[in-house]
């Protein structure tokens, strides 16, 4: 029998639903309020959630999210039941990551096939495997308070530096202070020696030495860069006889290893990371590229932030990329 989380904190309409999913055949675990509801999901593993927007403590959006952003909980469907139907209610719902917005004048029929059409899909997704069934874990009110405030500020630091990225748009004159104003940008978030852009038509690339750096690493970051490059559009390119424009005010690009400063890593490109940017249409208009003399340089930290600023930086640069185009 599948098991259904409902959390409300009207005790009416826990009730109510508890009674319409029970005769449909549903196991029910009640919980009067967002923490008892993420604490119930987490010790019951249960098949599907519904909850309700307005209650004390933690509200359904915030539940939601908790849920769909850990590993153990994310694949549960969610169904977000609640008297709020403005357009703005149901836009914020879809961006939980909720898999159906269900207002609270339902009919009975239709709760329970809107659970039965959240367990369907997330059935067919699955494609024939079991679901996923972690072990119970308990949470205390302050693991789950925890989790809610560490959740809350990394979507404030998202919005931050998607924020930043945009407003280079704005606030660079010209393709090549916008390039330099993305990549020092990067800089403040991820620790490299050595980043690029580099442009597929237009075969040139614009380069940043953000810490002390020998040639011999220059040249294998730049032979990396275009197999990037190539990666990503299926277009050979090599670094030969590219347009290569290098930002290195503080002159920390060496002529050899022997000539890096005390405690630099070595001489030799040890990690590099290439993603894709992708201007308007989706095409790929280049790659972005980050090197370090340092093995393993490039944590799931760094990771995180590189696949947040992907979409913005691509469109931002292709912006200016195009506008210099039509400029000349």
């Amino acid at each position: 029998m599948p098991t259904v989380v409902i959390a409300d904190d009207s005790p009416t309409l826990r009730r109510i639903v508890s009674s319409v999913l029970t005769r449909a055949g549903y196991d029910v675990v009640v919980a009067e309020d967002g923490v008892l509801a993420v604490q119930a999901v987490f010790r019951t593993q249960p098949d599907a959630v519904v909850l309700d927007i307005q209650m004390p403590r933690v509200s359904g959006y915030v539940a939601a999210r908790v849920l769909k952003d850990d590993w153990q909980t994310a694949d549960i469907p969610v169904v977000l039941l609640t008297s709020l139907d403005a357009a703005s209610d149901r836009y914020w719902g879809s961006q939980t990551g909720a898999d159906r917005y269900l207002t609270k004048d339902f009919a009975a029929p239709e709760l329970a096939a809107a659970v039965a059409e959240v367990l369907a899909v997330a059935a067919q997704r699955r494609a024939g495997r079991p679901p996923l069934r972690p072990d119970p874990l308990e949470l205390s009110d302050d693991d789950v308070l925890g989790r809610v405030c560490d959740l809350l500020d990394r979507k404030l630091f998202e919005t931050s530096v998607a924020a930043e990225v945009t407003a280079i748009a704005t606030t660079s004159h010209g393709f090549e202070s916008t390039v330099a104003a993305l990549l020092g940008l990067l800089a403040r978030f991820v620790d490299f020696d050595l980043a690029a852009v580099l442009l597929s038509a237009e075969r040139a690339a614009y380069v940043t030495v953000a810490r002390p750096c020998a040639q011999a690493h220059y040249a294998d970051f730049l032979a990396a860069t275009a197999d990037g490059l190539t990666a990503a559009t299926g277009t050979d390119c090599v670094s030969v006889g590219l347009d290569v424009r290098v930002a290195d005010l503080e002159g920390l690009l060496v002529a050899d290893a022997d000539d890096l400063p005390a405690g630099a890593a070595a001489g030799r490109m040890a990690t590099f990371l290439s993603m894709p940017l992708r201007g308007y249409g989706g095409q790929v208009v280049g790659v972005l590229a980050l090197s370090s003399a340092e093995r393993n340089a490039f944590g799931e930290s760094a990771l995180s932030t590189l696949r947040l600023i992907e979409g913005p930086a691509a469109i931002v640069i292709d912006h200016a990329r195009l506008a210099q185009a039509h400029a000349t």
